[in-house]
């Protein structure tokens, strides 16, 4: 089974703040009002909680905010203006994976 997907570029305040936006053309498999999340992190898919909300961007696309432990793990495994997939498992559960080259 294919997941929907969204290729992230880690800018500045992705990559310090520990939250990312996804674009309009995945953000209809994600929830649509203010909801807890699970974050599945790389290949091993260690589970963090996170959690989304439509009202921190104009056009109601989803902010995701996986905080310190977001942060810390794309500190320990990227460098900024990486990119990472981050596919929807279900509205509520999302993994974000290294794009292979």
């Amino acid at each position: 089974m294919t997941h929907p997907t969204y290729e992230l570029t880690l800018h500045k305040t992705y990559y310090e703040k520990g939250f990312f936006n996804l674009g309009v053309e995945i953000e209809r498999f994600v929830a649509k009002d203010e909801s807890p999340v699970s974050l599945f992190l790389g290949t091993q898919g260690q589970q963090i909680g996170g959690r989304v909300t439509r009202t921190a961007n104009l056009n109601g696309t989803p902010r995701v905010f996986g905080g310190a432990k977001l942060r810390d793990w794309f500190f320990a495994n990227f460098n900024m203006l990486d990119q990472v997939r981050v596919s929807v498992l279900s509205p509520t559960e999302l993994q974000i994976l290294a794009i292979e080259d």
